[in-house]
């Protein structure tokens, strides 16, 4: 179980989410075309070529920082499992003593005893001031927690809220591609009919002249309904952006006050990185290129 606290929380270590790199990336995409029915094959080639750059430079800085994560960081954790053994089960009596009143002594009886055994023991435990924690640390994990629900029910709600926004943009994209293959239906039903003199159809330039300008007016039509949903969606998400990224680091942060005042450990001190939301960035940056 001492192995499983301590992967837990070096997985802490590596979301610190510092959001100032991820931030700079999010201020180098380009800006979404205003009108996308518009846009040139040229011009939409080099906003494809500005978000593959954006892309791949955060690719580049996750790798770096796959890299650059000091081992020591992690050793530092998993040591107390290992080499540093000793110094960690006195870390973990001093803090059940100091919160819990609970002895190593303690700890070896709890280990021998049967399911019964334990359940007495729990009953006299709860109902002894041994068993009640500390006010000061029970008031500092109170507020911790309640920091922490407040940050992600606050994380929570803009992802609903980008969730229920791609629902609706989905919904009325589905309507205007329905729209789209009844128009393209009625354009081919209402094309002139072949003239035939021989095998060779000698109107076929007038049908199909007909079909590419009818045709036209039915992607046009399909791209007017679409275009401006794309538009809202991709500058709503990217306001919220810095805001989430913000949220992000402040949660981890939390989580971190919330180790040490469980454990003593001060995950605060480690090396941050912003893989969390270099990654977040990146997938906005795909999601934007598809959006055009």
């Amino acid at each position: 179980m001492k192995n499983n606290v301590v992967i837990i929380l070096w997985i802490f270590s590596q979301l610190v989410s510092a959001q100032q790199l991820a931030q700079n990336y999010l201020s180098n995409l380009p800006k979404f075309p205003d009108n996308g029915c518009a846009v040139t094959e040229t011009n939409k080639n080099t906003f494809y070529q500005q978000i593959d750059r954006v892309i791949e430079a955060i690719e580049l800085d996750i790798e770096r920082i796959h890299k650059q994560q000091p081992p020591a960081d992690q050793n530092q954790l998993l040591s107390t499992v290992s080499g540093g053994e000793a110094a960690d089960e006195q870390l973990a009596q001093q803090k059940l003593m100091k919160d819990h009143g609970i002895s190593s002594m303690d700890l070896k009886k709890i280990e021998n005893m049967s399911e019964e055994e334990l359940q007495e023991w729990g009953e006299k435990y709860v109902a002894s001031n041994r068993g009640k924690h500390s006010q000061s640390s029970a008031r500092n994990q109170y507020n911790i927690n309640t920091e922490l629900q407040d940050l992600q029910n606050r994380l929570s709600t803009y992802k609903e809220g980008w969730m229920k926004m791609q629902a609706e943009y989905e919904k009325k994209e589905k309507q205007a591609k329905t729209d789209l293959d009844l128009c393209l239906e009625i354009v081919l039903k209402n094309s002139p009919e072949p003239q035939y003199r021989g095998e060779a159809c000698i109107n076929q330039k007038v049908i199909d002249e007909y079909i590419t300008k009818n045709e036209q007016r039915c992607n046009d039509n399909y791209c007017q309904a679409i275009a401006p949903l794309k538009k809202q969606m991709i500058n709503k998400k990217w306001g919220e952006l810095p805001q989430v990224l913000r949220l992000l680091s402040q949660i981890q942060t939390a989580q971190n006050n919330q180790v040490k005042e469980q454990t003593g450990l001060n995950l605060n001190a480690s090396q941050s990185n912003e893989l969390a939301a270099l990654d977040l960035v990146k997938e906005f940056a795909g999601e934007m290129r598809n959006m055009l």
